[in-house]
């Protein structure tokens, strides 16, 4: 039998001070093993700082975002006008797939990487803000075609039957098996936690994601997002004795993005 092997990211890292305090805290005493980063918060440059002080094991790859609420691009408007509304501001999750040109995602994305190697690290992977990457294929390919740029993996971005074809485009990346992102809302519970760690046991596959928001709450988050203190629930729950337990009893590995380099 496969050893079965996890990784469990935290989104977000560098939204606010809170959420990336908050995600030092889930690596440095609960079971998050790897954090994806805004770059293009204001809070992203300070927040790789704190990391290299206070979390210097901790893997931060890059969170592409085309959709983070009163989020504006790191390129030049007149170069990504497609990519934003009115105001300037990243469209909503809900209806920005048919506005976006796909050659300015590719640009801004691009961008939004080049904005992580000047905080002196390498990405540890990239994925995506609201999982945009998985949204249809021709961004997904974006997405998959910086990986290979940079030689990077990618987050999966497979979250049900219907989006399946993604793990089958032949493009020159890797992914974990499957990223099971159950681990929200309603479902971040322990009891939840359980049921994905009991499918991950039985499954056929090796390597799998959980991706989760745990944070503390300041007042940059809720001016920004609806999704406020359910990440520090999120956070009780990933930093519990009781989580790592359940994680060591089904015999499931911790690992992180290292293991597809």
């Amino acid at each position: 039998m496969n050893v079965k092997k996890l990784i469990i990211n935290a989104d977000d890292f560098g939204y606010t001070p809170a959420v990336t305090q908050g995600i030092i805290e889930a690596h440095k005493n609960g079971v998050v093993t790897s954090t994806t980063a805004l770059t293009v918060s204001e809070f992203f440059l300070p927040a790789m700082e704190i990391a290299t002080i206070c979390a210097p094991t901790l893997p931060i790859g890059v969170h592409l975002t085309l959709t983070l609420n009163k989020g504006k691009p790191i390129l030049p408007l007149h170069l990504i006008s497609s990519l934003v509304d009115e105001e300037g501001c990243f469209w909503n999750q809900n209806t920005f797939v048919d506005k976006v040109n796909i050659d300015e995602v590719y640009l801004e994305w691009d961008a939004q990487i080049v904005q992580f190697f000047k905080s002196g690290k390498r990405p540890d992977h990239i994925d995506s803000h609201h999982n945009v990457h998985g949204k249809n294929e021709q961004l997904f390919r974006v997405a998959a075609k910086l990986a290979d740029k940079y030689n990077l993996p990618l987050r999966n971005p497979s979250r049900s039957p219907e989006t399946a074809f993604l793990n089958d485009l032949d493009l020159p990346v890797r992914t974990p098996d499957k990223i099971l992102p159950q681990f929200y809302g309603a479902g971040a519970t322990f009891e939840n936690l359980e049921v994905i760690l009991d499918g991950i046991a039985a499954s056929n596959d090796e390597l799998f994601e959980i991706n989760a928001h745990p944070a503390f709450v300041d007042h940059h988050l809720l001016a920004v997002s609806s999704y406020a203190y359910e990440r520090v629930h999120e956070l009780d729950i990933l930093t519990s004795p009781e989580a790592k337990a359940a994680i060591e009893k089904r015999e499931i590995v911790l690992t992180n993005y290292e293991v597809l380099k």
